[in-house]
């Protein structure tokens, strides 16, 4: 069993065998939510590598029985049709899109065999921030917010004016200085130096506020995390690159929100040669913005990383 899942930001396909044993993985960057708010169309640059990840696919898969299809941004987009026609005339694939709510269901499926497989049991949130939406689970409650990391870091304004004062001297003198400090805003202040970076990490507090109410109901203190965020997050604290990625190896890694903060900052200061090292190519502004989503919606809550979602998901629905 094939399963395709045509995300906001990437391609991911998946083989399963009938005991739901991962045979195959691949992973492609696609971008379609790319410049998706201004256009209201998928770019031709975006049709392009998806054909060439079919491409690949192609040679190595029966496309014509893949269980395949699209989310957020083809929900969106006004020349999705158009597109899945193409496709299906070129590779015999036949994409369908799915409305919110299936997505957020077929994806826990995925990560709960993940959670099987490793052990763990209790009560979690699931929570699944893509490029273009973000599906929040819990008990029988499924959701989609209207935000995602490419559709939040298009819409903001680098122009704002913000102090730039240097706090370097007394971080210097006062080391543990930024780990008592409470207030989350407060420190994006008085630690971020990069005007840009600041901007997003305070316009994510608006960005969240529907979706930190709901959660703040479910009074949940584990969440499951399984996109490209969290993923590539627990891949730099393993000290893994985007090609030696290894799912065995972040499937139950732990993070907490104070991660977020730190390796935004990381990400955001890297070189562009270090970050398609470590995160692929054009992911770094994208990911930096999506690190102080997840700062802004969480707090004291533990993470638990799962690379498993909606492709795997689909397969363990239809088999």
């Amino acid at each position: 069993m094939l399963g395709i899942d045509l995300g906001s930001n990437t391609l991911r396909a998946v083989e399963m065998d009938d005991n739901f044993k991962k045979i195959k993985e691949y992973e492609f960057i696609i971008g379609a939510a790319k410049n998706l708010s201004k256009s209201g169309q998928i770019s031709t640059e975006a049709i392009e590598k998806i054909k060439e990840a079919l491409n690949v696919l192609s040679k190595e898969q029966n496309l014509c029985k893949a269980k395949a299809v699209a989310t957020a941004a083809f929900r969106k987009a006004s020349n999705t049709d158009e597109i899945f026609k193409n496709l299906k005339e070129q590779f015999g694939i036949n994409f369908k899109v799915i409305d919110a709510k299936t997505e957020a269901k077929i994806s826990v499926l995925g990560m709960k065999n993940a959670l099987a497989n490793l052990g763990m049991k209790g009560r979690f949130a699931y929570c699944d921030l893509g490029g273009a939406s973000c599906e929040l689970s819990f008990d029988e409650h499924f959701q989609s917010f209207d935000f995602g990391i490419i559709s939040f870091y298009e819409k903001c304004n680098f122009k704002d004016d913000f102090s730039t004062f240097s706090f370097k001297k007394i971080l210097k003198k006062y080391p543990n200085f930024f780990h008592k400090i409470k207030d989350k805003k407060l420190k994006i202040y008085l630690l971020i130096q990069d005007r840009n970076l600041k901007n997003i990490a305070l316009k994510a507090f608006d960005e969240v506020k529907e979706l930190k109410k709901v959660f703040k109901k479910s009074k949940i203190k584990k969440v499951v995390l399984n996109s490209g965020v969290p993923t590539a997050l627990a891949a730099l604290k393993c000290g893994l690159d985007y090609e030696r990625y290894d799912a065995k190896k972040i499937n139950g890694q732990i993070l907490h929100t104070q991660d977020f903060f730190k390796y935004a900052l990381k990400i955001w200061n890297m070189s562009e040669k270090e970050a398609n090292f470590y995160l692929g190519k054009t992911r770094r502004k994208y990911l930096a913005a999506g690190c102080f989503l997840f700062f802004a919606i969480f707090g004291k809550e533990e993470f638990i990383v799962i690379d498993e979602g909606l492709r795997e998901g689909l397969c363990i629905a239809n088999l």
